[in-house]
């Protein structure tokens, strides 16, 4: 299973989870804002049609009232026995006349009785030139109710009621003004009929009036307030609207509902102070500013214990890891809690200390392993190579060719020091390369020139490249022992190099004809095995090494040399920080 690397860490794990917390929580609060304010709406909407319903109720309730009074009065004018008075007052009989007189007083009084707002009724016959009243009983003319009432008929056009001071009458006329009848209206149960009304609210009030009349009968004596609703009601009348409103007036606002009292021909209004009415629902507003406030404190609370149950000890953990990754295993993780980051430090810790053990078990044999190789490689001295280099010395001493013989051994002595000497398992590069090309100088003598090698030269930052020793000398030696082997052609060794900042690389190719492809293929079978390879001799001893040091993108590869043998490369991927 691979486990990929993330880039960069824009987000925390517990930011995306308070982050996706409140996503969720928001709609949920906003739900419950939206769910309180329709309900608010609804209930303040509810109390506002409860008034509106109550207002209307006593309102008609009065004009049912005051119709009734009308209707009785109208009754009463056509009544044949006040009709027989009307027209033959001065011919009736003393006896008759009597008698009409009195069923006039027994119909007055049934009107008087029959309502509460009526405190009087009467009538005036001009046949008889008096006045019959329930209050006053028969009265001949000039009287005060006669004076009274001729007043109000002054009037040019007809209104629904007439007043006078306090009083207030529903006046008839019939018979060419031969009869009139009058009915007063008590102020002081119309006065108590308002505040009934205005008893719904404490800070309500209620009057009668309009617009031509004015304020006819309030419940309060502030004229200020009743006159601009008056204002507000007539400006709403000329849109034909009988939708209550709520309109603020001198700064406050009121809830407005009025209907109109037909019998009277005057409106009933009534306002409310809109705070009594929505005072009930403050506590909705209280509760729902206090759910925002715990929703907040929630999330405050929530994003705390998130960031202290979880983002503390992941970020121990991923500083721990980061710590790590720097080589450093000497790390303990403690937990204060019993909870599952308690089982994963324990593991961690446990982790960490194996790693390291089994880290420097394996380093341990690393090392161990390329000492021996090194040992062994260099124990795998070619007798036959120094025997030969001493004949070769021999011959050209005893021909006299001191120079060459003194050469050679200058170059075998530098050979077998570099190659048998201790200390170090690094060189720098450029001795390492020099050493390959002291050895194919000694071959290119043994062989009698009958083979050559061109080389490259290393650029100057060889000289700060340090490389494992003896990676180069055994691969050149496998040229000179295979490749021209028992053929009389003149052989031509390659040597080049490489070096960029993290790489070197060597090539070592030959021109050599005898290495077929199956070999060819055979070797890299047993190069690609690696350290599978059972093999520690010559060219797979330097692959292992190299591939135990520098991983697995190091090592030889080989392959088919242009120049018609073996191509072979090794490749030393280092890091920067060993230059």
């Amino acid at each position: 299973m691979k486990l990929l690397a993330t880039g960069k860490v824009k987000w925390f794990v517990y930011q995306k989870v308070v982050i996706v917390f409140i996503v969720f929580l928001i709609p949920l609060i906003s739900m419950n804002i939206w769910v309180n304010y329709k309900g608010m709406s609804f209930t303040k909407n509810a109390i506002l049609d409860s008034s509106l319903a109550g207002a209307s109720f006593y309102s008609k309730q009065l004009d049912k009232e005051i119709y009734f009074i009308r209707n009785q009065q109208l009754q009463f004018q056509e009544d044949k026995n006040i009709q027989k008075l009307s027209f033959r007052g001065e011919s009736l009989e003393k006896y008759e006349e009597v008698e009409l007189i009195g069923n006039a007083e027994d119909l007055l009084n049934r009107i008087i009785a029959s309502s509460e707002y009526v405190v009087n009724a009467g009538v005036y016959v001009k046949s008889l030139g008096k006045t019959i009243s329930g209050k006053t009983g028969i009265t001949s003319i000039p009287n005060m109710e006669y004076e009274k009432i001729s007043s109000l008929l002054n009037v040019k056009q007809k209104p629904s009621f007439y007043r006078i001071g306090d009083e207030i009458f529903l006046i008839e006329t019939g018979d060419n003004a031969e009869l009139w009848s009058y009915i007063e209206i008590s102020k002081g149960k119309l006065l108590e009929a308002l505040n009934q009304i205005a008893t719904l609210y404490q800070e309500s009030e209620v009057f009668l009036g309009s617009n031509e009349l004015g304020n006819i009968l309030s419940t309060t004596d502030d004229q200020l307030v009743s006159t601009e609703v008056l204002r507000l009601i007539t400006k709403q009348d000329q849109f034909n609207s009988d939708i209550p409103e709520i309109n603020k007036v001198n700064g406050k606002s009121y809830f407005i509902a009025h209907n109109f009292i037909s019998s009277l021909n005057l409106s009933l209004i009534m306002y409310v102070n809109q705070n009594e009415i929505t005072r009930p629902l403050s506590q909705f507003n209280t509760l729902l500013y206090v759910s925002f406030v715990i929703a907040i404190v929630v999330m405050i609370l929530y994003s705390y214990s998130v960031n202290l149950m979880i983002h503390r000890p992941l970020s121990k953990l991923v500083k721990t890891f980061r710590m790590v990754e720097t080589d450093n295993l000497d790390l303990v993780i403690e937990s204060k809690t019993k909870d599952e980051f308690y089982y994963i430090f324990n593991s961690f810790n446990r982790m960490a200390s194996r790693l390291k053990r089994s880290i420097e078990e394996n380093y341990e044999q690393k090392i161990a392993l390329q000492h021996s190789q090194l040992k062994q490689l260099q124990s795998q001295i070619n007798p036959h190579f120094l025997y030969n280099s001493f004949f070769n010395i021999y011959m050209m001493c005893k021909v006299g060719d001191s120079d060459s013989a003194a050469e050679l051994s200058q170059k075998l002595g530098s050979y077998y020091q570099y190659i048998t000497r201790s200390g170090s398992d690094e060189v720098p590069f450029f001795k390492e390369y020099q050493h390959a090309l002291d050895y194919c100088e000694i071959q290119c003598i043994r062989f009698s020139n009958r083979i050559s090698f061109e080389y490259e030269e290393i650029p100057v930052l060889a000289n700060a490249i340090l490389v494992p020793r003896l990676i180069i000398q055994p691969v050149v030696e496998n040229v000179f022992e295979h490749a021209f082997e028992d053929d009389s052609r003149q052989g031509v060794v390659y040597i080049g190099a490489e070096c960029e900042e993290g790489i070197v690389i060597i090539t070592i190719e030959d021109n050599g004809i005898l290495l077929k492809d199956e070999d060819i293929e055979y070797l890299q079978k047993k190069l690609a095995m690696g350290l599978k390879q059972v093999e520690k001799t010559g060219l797979i001893n330097v692959n292992n090494r190299l591939q135990l040091k520098y991983g697995p993108d190091s090592g030889l590869f080989v392959s088919r040399s242009k120049y018609g043998g073996l191509r072979a490369e090794l490749i030393v991927k280092y890091e920067s920080k060993e230059v």
